[in-house]
């Protein structure tokens, strides 16, 4: 209970003590008198008497060296003191209550044909003021359905200060839709089944066809000869070539790091170097990193740590046939293609060439797999 007891404690310096504070004690009451030397006393006294004690006190020549404040009395003088704080604390607070009954955001969900943009200028135009307590949800919900013809189903909350707005869209069927696109195919292949279900061929079993050659046109002719659009669909299965390429060169340069670097480091300040440690380089030749990160996190200033590392690097002439590597030349090539095939494809077939000219030797290796390339293709 005494910590929360509102009192002054004085710290004082002077003579004459006892005669001193026995005249103080009859004019204001004296909570706890402590002497620390001949010279040093600590006095505490109610908040009411603090004013009339110091003026005692210097009165009679005696040198204030601290005051301190405890209990209630303390933290009134904190209040009274950071009263900008407070003032500023309580205007935030009714800031915050005068705004908290306005709408301030409309969100939609749910939409990918309708922009979001036309409904939200629908409902604002809807609304007969920003209060939240003035919006009827079930009335913007049919205003959006009468406005929109593509919405199947709407609902709206006021969730916080913001209109959700969660909404569906119809399905069109294909048959409205007019942007239709022809089967193309994706590979060089040779076809080997078709199944077609609407449109037009363009190519029969057993034909060639590059990578972007027509299969399958999205038109029929009708019984009474008219040109009709209609979405492409069919079933394709084609021998896919899957073709991978390595070059092999009978004699090249190569450059390597030998393993030795150099490190050099600068502290930057807006782009200007306040330290640099750095040491001397004596390569002949050298690849250079430059690496940039932020000195100090969560730092004011924008220090910044440049660090430059310098590899040393040689340079050799490299001699090989393609006779001795061959196999390994082949085998890189072979991987290439196989990285273009899809899970659970299974090979049909394989094949390589070589071609050489000028001390360059170039395998090209083919896998052949079975694979569906049309399948219901077109626009949605």
């Amino acid at each position: 209970m005494k910590k929360l007891q509102s009192r002054v404690s004085i710290k004082v310096k002077g003579l004459n003590q006892e005669r001193a504070f026995n005249n103080l004690s009859k004019e204001v009451e004296i909570l706890k008198l402590e002497r620390e030397d001949q010279r040093t006393c600590q006095l505490e006294v109610l908040p009411k008497d603090a004013k009339k004690t110091k003026k005692f006190l210097r009165n009679n020549n005696f040198e204030i060296l601290s005051e301190k404040s405890f209990g209630a009395y303390k933290w009134g003088k904190w209040f009274l003191s950071c009263y900008g704080i407070i003032a500023g604390l309580l205007l935030c607070i009714t800031a915050y209550l005068v705004q908290l009954p306005f709408l301030w955001q409309i969100c939609v969900f749910g939409n990918e044909v309708i922009n979001s943009s036309e409904i939200t200028q629908v409902i604002n135009q809807q609304l007969p003021s920003r209060l939240i307590s003035q919006i009827d949800t079930k009335e913007i919900e049919i205003v959006i359905k009468e406005n929109f013809e593509r919405v199947s189903s709407v609902s709206v909350a006021i969730v916080g200060q913001c209109l959700v707005v969660n909404l569906n869209e119809k399905v069109l069927p294909d048959e409205m839709t007019t942007n239709f696109q022809p089967i193309v195919s994706e590979y060089d292949c040779r076809i080997t089944h078709i199944e077609l279900i609407q449109g037009t061929l363009n190519i029969k079993e057993g034909d060639i066809v590059r990578k972007g050659e027509v299969i399958v046109e999205p038109y029929i002719i009708d019984s009474e000869g008219q040109k009709r659009e209609v979405k492409a669909m069919a079933n394709i299965t084609a021998d896919v070539w899957l073709v991978g390429t390595k070059e092999h060169r009978e004699s090249y340069y190569r450059t390597y790091r030998t393993g030795n670097k150099v490190e050099e480091s600068k502290v930057l300040l807006f782009g200007m170097t306040i330290y640099s440690n750095s040491k001397e380089m004596r390569f002949e030749n050298y690849q250079e990193e430059v690496y940039v990160e932020d000195l100090i996190t969560n730092n004011i200033l924008p220090f910044k740590l440049e660090k430059r590392v310098f590899y040393e690097t040689k340079t050799e002439l490299v001699e090989t046939k393609f006779e001795d590597c061959k196999d390994e030349i082949i085998n890189d090539a072979r991987e290439n293609a196989l990285q273009n095939m899809e899970e659970c494809e299974i090979i049909k077939g394989e094949d390589y060439t070589v071609s050489s000219a000028g001390g360059v030797s170039i395998v090209t290796y083919i896998v052949t797999v079975e694979r569906k390339i049309g399948g219901y293709n077109g626009s949605d």
